[in-house]
């Protein structure tokens, strides 16, 4: 029995949707026609990765190049989706060879970081992902809200069409500057991921707010539902932004208007104000659940590249990183910031804090502070003033979100 992992040539991109469909139980692999198409014009072979036993196909993971913003600026990151296998070899290793060989080809693609989303976090915190992210879905009747402030302008609302995710986009671009966690969305992104049927069994609509002088100042994207499906509900909303509070207020009271689904679902970032502006939130059940798993893939470059949330900030600290995955980020690092600049080396110097690259991975988006993860049992430290010190150089400038999947 032999293992090869490479690159996937365009006449095996049906093999791997065909494993893609059926490991997601879609009724694409009936028919991979639309679903081949989708990836040859969307998915270039490059991205991807196979494992091969004797020749044969038996898993698949793409790797999608973004930009992922943290403290108002963008690094280089790669979005891990789907990662599947068929039921056959699973439990061989084959998925752990294809992550190794992946977190690799992102080193040296200079992806720092990366993410991924999925049910089953136990397996890829095995290869060094980490929780990193939370997401709030507030559902409610709609005829039973009341919001508790009206907006100072009506405004006018008006549904956008694929052509014009531009002027989505510009909003989203605003919204995102300074937040932690957002994709850097291009055309094909808006047009497919967001206006097409995405990773829901609808298209989405897009209804743009402007005010009253015709600046468009938010948007909402919600799923009206055509069928019953379990895991999805009626009328969702995916995703609201909003760059005022008028438009938040008008976008929230036009979502409430649609009062025909017994039930709304608002997908919301954790500091998301909804909750408090309902009159009576006993008609409103919130639910918070992991999201978005993060990786550090070069410790060295992401230290260095990471925006500090306040360039005043003055620290010394050193951090040794164990990663059984990742040799390469095995070391005992420097940290030092000062004049708003970055510098990291590897030393010699006895470690302030150790701790493994699964743990520094929600500490880098400021998920997790390292005096909380040093109470938890997860990073030793030598003393209270370099947990005060990291706890400084990690901080954040919002807590981390990103509505995309992958």
């Amino acid at each position: 029995m032999s293992l090869e992992i490479r690159q996937i040539t365009e006449d095996e991109v049906e093999a791997a949707e065909f494993i893609t469909a059926y490991s997601f139980n879609s009724t694409e692999r009936r028919d991979l026609t639309k679903a081949v198409e989708r990836s040859k014009q969307f998915y270039p072979a490059g991205w991807s990765l196979a494992s091969f036993e004797d020749g044969e196909m038996t898993a698949f993971v793409r790797t999608i190049p973004f930009a992922a913003r943290i403290n108002g600026h963008g690094l280089s990151y790669g979005a891990v989706g789907p990662v599947v296998s068929l039921p056959q070899h699973r439990r061989k290793g084959h998925v752990g060879a294809i992550l190794r060989r992946a977190l690799e080809n992102m080193r040296d693609n200079g992806q720092v970081w990366s993410g991924l989303h999925t049910p089953h976090p136990t397996l890829y915190q095995r290869y060094g992902w980490e929780i990193a992210s939370l997401s709030r879905t507030f559902k409610f009747p709609p005829k039973e809200i009341q919001l508790k402030a009206e907006p100072k302008e009506r405004g006018y609302i008006r549904m956008l069409k694929a052509d014009d995710w531009a002027q989505a986009d510009r909003i989203y671009r605003v919204h995102s500057a300074k937040r932690n966690g957002p994709l850097h969305r291009g055309e094909i992104w808006w047009r497919e991921a967001i206006f097409g049927s995405g990773f829901a069994p609808d298209p989405s609509d897009v209804a743009l707010w402007e005010d009253a002088s015709g600046e468009p100042r938010g948007y909402a994207v919600y799923v009206q539902a055509t069928r019953a499906d379990a895991d999805m509900p009626r009328f969702w909303v995916r995703e609201i932004v909003a760059l005022t509070t008028d438009a938040y207020l008008n976008l929230l009271l036009y979502i409430l208007r649609h009062d025909l689904p017994s039930e709304i679902a608002i997908n919301a970032a954790p500091d998301d104000p909804f909750y408090s502006l309902v009159d009576d939130a006993r008609h409103v059940k919130v639910e918070e659940h992991y999201d978005l798993m993060n990786r550090i893939v070069d410790v060295e470059a992401a230290l260095k590249l990471r925006p500090p949330a306040n360039p005043e900030l003055e620290v010394d600290f050193t951090m040794e990183i164990t990663d059984r995955t990742a040799p390469w980020n095995e070391a005992t690092w420097r940290v030092r910031q000062a004049g708003g600049e970055v510098q990291v080396e590897k030393t010699n110097q006895q470690a302030d804090l150790s701790l493994s690259s699964t743990t520094l991975a929600p500490l880098y988006n400021g998920f997790l502070s390292a005096s909380a993860a040093a109470f938890a049992g997860r990073v030793r430290a030598e003393s209270e003033r370099s947990l005060v010190e990291a706890d400084a150089f990690f901080s954040t400038l919002y807590p981390p979100f990103c509505a995309d999947g992958f």
